[in-house]
């Protein structure tokens, strides 16, 4: 059977990587760009160890990790230095314990420890268990939240931790797509809190699950997976112009000239694979097209760590939707992750754009960058400006999960059904480096059990 596989980011390597495998199957990988990874980049400026896109995987999802293991990369899994964060508001920076971040506010005495939450919206919280659950509809996450632990809970905790990382509208964004595993949690046990205090217990003391990262950063990841396709037909810098479903088969039209392949595993945004499709399957191009995306930007800065009036603690801060900021978080890298800058220099990543907020594409990468410099001034106060400066910019990367997805989904595949072609990637079922390796893979299952 002929495959191609357009787009080389982690879903299309990881269906490449499993298809290789199979007797049978000549695979053919194209990507318009000359690299591998998508999303998934690092840089090394001098002393500078630099995320481009994201800088970890979150080890709950296992499918990247064993991915990774299959690999041989077990050696170079690396745990945070630190794994606490704060949150923005009224312009102070304000420590959420960690009870709070997993939704067990009881727990500890966690809610004592805070000082941005007011009595009233601390008893509304300790109320969760009390809450019926919901009727079973889809869900934006700030209606989930605040019904379940109050506005002021919902809005200071929730959203920044489950939209603001995904530069959405926790209005628009959609529970059911996006986190079904707290749905379960309220409609098995009736409570959140009460869910992820038994599961917290029953995994144990020794049982670690959290953010990882490679020693040599993400970028490492794709790479070695590009490096293990050994029998895969790799066709870099070739872009592919169009399609054409033919008696059971497809025909690519790409700069290298025209394909005929049995399957066809699209491993690219919905924008794309709706441009890709718009001459031959209008009706799914236009679903494809209804998916809406946000261009974001990390700005990278370097600072002296004697510049700051006092040290700068844990691992960053996350910015509520309601905070005026063109931050949407900032992560201190070099306090979360070694080997990131020297020690004596701390290397901080903002992310600015999002849903309703900043629109990066408005400004040039200076103003961009000044922008995160000026809002880093007033929060952390540095004495010096940064050593060094540099924006990475991502238009129309972020894929958003609104309100019906995953209805919009079913009438998509519904649109392709009977056609030999595949969808994966980050627009579709999980964003997340690990839900796009689970996508490609499960693609490639499919495949192979025809």
């Amino acid at each position: 059977m002929r495959i191609a596989i357009v787009g080389a980011g982690i879903s299309g390597l990881a269906a490449a990587y499993d298809l290789q495998k199979l007797e049978g199957f000549e695979v053919t990988l194209f990507d318009k760009s000359a690299g591998v990874g998508g999303k998934i980049q690092t840089v090394r400026e001098g002393d500078y160890l630099i995320e481009q896109g994201p800088d970890s995987i979150f080890s709950a999802k296992p499918w990247a990790v064993d991915l990774m293991c299959e690999l041989g990369m077990e050696d170079e899994l690396v745990e945070p230095l630190s794994s606490e964060f704060s949150i923005l508001t009224k312009g102070k920076l304000h420590k959420v314990p960690r009870a709070l971040a997993t939704f067990i506010p009881s727990a500890s005495g966690a809610l004592e420890k805070v000082g941005f939450l007011s009595a009233a919206a601390k008893r509304r919280a300790l109320k969760e268990a009390e809450v019926e659950p919901g009727a079973g509809e889809d869900e934006s996450i700030a209606s989930f939240f605040r019904r379940r632990f109050g506005r002021k809970f919902s809005e200071l905790v929730a959203e920044p931790l489950l939209a603001g990382t995904h530069a959405g509208d926790p209005e628009k964004l959609s529970m059911a797509a996006m986190y079904p595993a707290y749905l379960g949690m309220e409609r098995e046990h009736g409570s959140v809190a009460e869910a992820a205090a038994k599961r917290q217990h029953a995994s144990g003391p020794s049982r670690k699950v959290g953010f990882l990262t490679l020693k040599g950063g993400m970028a490492t990841f794709p790479q070695r997976l590009a490096n293990a396709l050994t029998n895969v037909r790799c066709m870099p810098s070739t872009e592919v112009l169009g399609l054409a479903p033919e008696s059971g088969a497809v025909r690519l039209q790409t700069s290298s000239g025209e394909f005929v392949f049995d399957h066809l595993i699209l491993a690219v945004p919905a924008n794309v694979a709706s441009s890709l499709l718009a001459g031959s399957r209008p009706g799914a191009a236009e679903k494809l097209g209804q998916i809406q995306y946000v261009s974001t930007a990390i700005a990278t800065l370097v600072y002296k760590r004697s510049a700051f009036p006092e040290p700068l603690t844990g691992n960053g801060f996350l910015v509520p939707f309601s905070e005026p900021s063109a931050i949407t978080g900032c992560t201190w890298s070099s306090n979360k992750w070694a080997s990131r800058a020297p020690e004596d220099e701390l290397l901080i990543r903002a992310f600015m754009g999002r849903t309703g907020g900043l629109n990066v594409d408005d400004f040039d990468d200076d103003s961009l960058i000044a922008q995160a410099a000026d809002e880093l001034s007033v929060l952390v106060k540095p004495s010096q400006p940064p050593l060094f400066t540099r924006l990475d910019r991502w238009p129309k990367a972020m894929a958003q999960y609104e309100l019906g997805h995953l209805a919009l989904l079913a009438g998509i595949e519904e649109s392709l059904a009977g056609l030999p072609i595949s969808l994966v990637g980050s627009s579709y079922r999980g964003n997340s480096i690990p839900d796009c390796v689970r996508q490609g893979r499960e693609a490639a299952r499919k495949l192979a059990a025809k």
